[in-house]
């Protein structure tokens, strides 16, 4: 496994949706740099992938990625500050493992590590996503809910993959859970958790119909209840979405959850693409996805792309 793949990804997928420092974007759209940025500041000897980025808009943040760099045979999620530094005379962009001017984010650290230590078992804990209550969820207005958040992943500890959360929504200095989402969970892996922009939907990858394919669910239209729909005992109805997957092996999608987008990044070895897995995207408007479209050769290479992200506003 390339240890660097998904970082350099991760990088892309930042400059896409955000804008990055010192006005390197004239436009909210944005646009890729011409090379995927390698975060070598975050990389090990060992492997390193299925990176995060919690809500961000500065440049600076969090990176919460899957490492096999203190356990050695086995995937743990690590949590390091990130800062992204654009030099516009060269037109290069670096990576920095640190935080030096939003303090605002910088608070925040506590309670990643502290989710992370919680989720962090004796198996592979893989492909983290992470909500914020106050900025995303409950969306109050109020400073009640400032530090707190819920964090979304999938471990093996079972022996096949079953999507997993963990929060401190009760208490930001507590961190609860392990929490099962069973009724997303088969008897077959279940990863990569996603909800669209206004967490009326849920998206996740499965093979329990053989090859990976896209699953979704809807969710009650009350986020505040979105804890309580997590651990639902009921089975909730979970369907296969045809029109993002095919006949190859369909995986790790997330939504583009900032406001002005309706987009699903995934990655896939459907025929027609650069070789092994490459990154695809897809629009959702009036209910209908946008045939997935390749990202092309600045994204995509003939070796593995996987994990894509993007950042919430």
């Amino acid at each position: 496994m390339n240890r660097f793949l998904s970082f350099g990804i991760a990088a892309a997928i930042v400059c896409l949706m955000t804008a990055c420092p010192n006005g390197l974007f004239n436009d909210r759209n944005g646009k890729f740099l011409s090379q995927p940025v390698n975060l070598e500041a975050f990389n090990s000897e060992f492997d390193d992938y299925n990176s995060a980025l919690p809500i961000n808009r500065y440049g600076n943040g969090y990176l919460i990625f899957s490492s096999k760099r203190d356990l050695k045979e086995l995937f743990n999620l690590v949590a390091k500050p990130f800062e992204l530094e654009y030099d516009d005379k060269t037109n290069v962009l670096n990576a920095k493992a640190s935080i030096q001017y939003n303090l605002d984010i910088a608070k925040d650290e506590p309670y990643y590590q502290l989710l992370v230590r919680k989720a962090n078992q004796s198996c592979n804990v893989l492909g983290p996503v992470v909500y914020s209550f106050d900025r995303q969820i409950i969306n109050s207005g109020s400073s009640r809910h400032e530090g707190k958040f819920l964090l979304l992943y999938a471990d093996d500890s079972s022996g096949d993959l079953q999507i997993k959360f963990v929060h401190n929504f009760n208490d930001k200095n507590t961190a609860e859970g392990p929490f099962e989402v069973a009724w997303l969970n088969s008897t077959s892996d279940d990863a990569y958790p996603t909800f669209n922009s206004d967490f009326s939907k849920v998206y996740f990858c499965s093979n329990r119909e053989g090859n990976f394919d896209i699953f979704e669910a809807d969710l009650p239209n009350d986020k505040t209840q979105l804890l309580s729909t997590l651990l639902a005992r009921a089975i909730l109805p979970v369907k296969k979405n045809t029109q993002l997957s095919s006949p190859a092996d369909d995986k790790c999608p997330h939504f583009a959850t900032s406001y002005w987008s309706n987009t699903l990044y995934f990655t896939s070895n459907r025929s027609g693409g650069l070789g092994g897995f490459d990154i695809y995207s897809a629009q959702l408007t009036n209910g209908t996805w946008s045939q997935p479209e390749n990202m092309g050769s600045r994204v995509n290479t003939s070796y593995v792309e996987y994990r894509p992200i993007s950042l919430p506003n």
